[in-house]
């Protein structure tokens, strides 16, 4: 097979192949710690580790296939290549590629909202997952089943030297779903951030949780600039030079989502960023033999209905919520560790460790008239 790979005349592609290769790097990496800290660290792994497992292998096939794209020319001067020769496999490998993207791009919103999950345990805000789960998921199937039939009940002519004649609206397409894939990146990227505002913890700490959560703009970003590449793509001459542009964006996004939802997963890694909170420097923190206690308490104030970060002694992050419907004033309770993978609690316990248990006492205290 004849390749068109060139690093002269202003070709793109060696750019283009070695930001790819450092972004996959960073990818790779990222969720090999974050597995490293599920099994080893926190001994457990959840759903949305396995889907944004799932959601790195469709994007390294998206990298495989975005070499055949560079083989084939792309990121060249369409006057510096044999258009006939390339039309036809070029045209292909679009076709395929626009079925992948959405996959890979849906899988790791689905590992985020996975995520958002287990780690906040309040009810509306559980439900709210969901909702927007149900809706990335409709997405995703109508994207897919949009550019499968792009061209209606003839998919060859997708690739057929007269593309476009005899298809859908491509640009209206392109842009709809790159719109709706935008709004659900954004309502992704803010919903934890009430949630976050509520915990417990001392300012510099919470900015710094927050800031990790929100690492995920920048891939939202990426979307936003990618839609300007799909508009360019639609309106040039040179399309075999300006169509990598795309290739280069939808990497970009894909991997920075990769590695920003991993993020919050490498917490036991570092745990001196949030080594000590308010509440355990109020209710101190000890150890009994080799086992971590938490005691604290909750008052009648704004503090009772809100998700708290405890740290242990081994850089293990644990975020519970209360949840004011659930859980009323005056009650005495005691929270477990649960095994199910939707647990809102992350316990890193070493294998001769016993379980962590969180103590939630109410104290009061009366005056009385002087």
């Amino acid at each position: 097979m004849a390749t068109y790979i060139s690093a002269s005349d202003g070709s793109l592609q060696p750019a283009f192949l070695t930001v790819m290769g450092i972004l996959l790097l960073l990818s790779i990496t990222s969720v090999a710690l974050r597995l490293y800290c599920r099994v080893f660290l926190v001994h457990k792994v959840g759903a949305d580790d396995y889907l944004i497992m799932s959601g790195l292998m469709v994007t390294i096939g998206m990298a495989v296939m975005n070499v055949f794209h560079i083989s084939y020319g792309t990121g060249r001067h369409i006057a510096d290549l044999p258009l006939m020769k390339i039309l036809i496999p070029t045209l292909k490998y679009w076709y395929v590629y626009q079925l992948v993207y959405p996959v890979a791009i849906g899988l790791v919103k689905f590992s985020i909202l996975a995520q958002y999950y287990r780690i906040f345990a309040v009810k509306r805000f559980q439900g709210m997952v969901i909702g927007v789960g149900v809706f990335v998921m409709v997405y995703t199937i109508v994207v897919i089943f949009v550019n499968a039939f792009e061209c209606h009940t003839k998919p060859w002519r997708a690739w057929s030297p007269s593309f476009p004649k005899g298809c859908n609206n491509l640009p209206a397409a392109y842009f709809s779903t790159a719109g709706i894939n935008i709004l659900t990146d954004v309502t992704i990227l803010i919903m934890p951030l009430p949630q976050l505002m509520k915990l417990n913890l001392h300012k510099r700490r919470k900015w710094a949780l927050i800031a990790i959560f929100f690492t995920g703009a920048f891939a939202t970003a990426a979307s936003i600039v990618r839609l300007n590449a799909l508009y360019k793509y639609t309106v040039t001459t040179d399309v075999s030079y300006d169509a990598i542009y795309i290739l280069l964006w939808s990497q970009i996004e894909v991997n920075v989502a990769i590695i920003s939802a991993s993020a919050p997963s490498l917490r036991p890694m570092f745990s001196n960023i949030f080594k000590g909170t308010s509440y355990g420097r109020s209710y101190g923190q000890y150890r009994s033999g080799s086992r971590p206690f938490y005691g604290g308490g909750y008052g009648r104030d704004r503090s009772a209905s809100r998700p708290r970060i405890t740290t242990n002694i081994r850089g293990g992050i644990e975020m519970t919520s209360r949840d004011e419907e659930n859980m009323p004033p005056g009650i005495v309770s005691a929270q477990t560790p649960r095994a199910d993978s939707n647990s809102s609690q992350d316990y890193i316990l070493r294998p001769n460790d016993r379980a962590m248990k969180t103590v939630m006492v109410e104290m009061r205290s009366e005056h009385g008239d002087d």
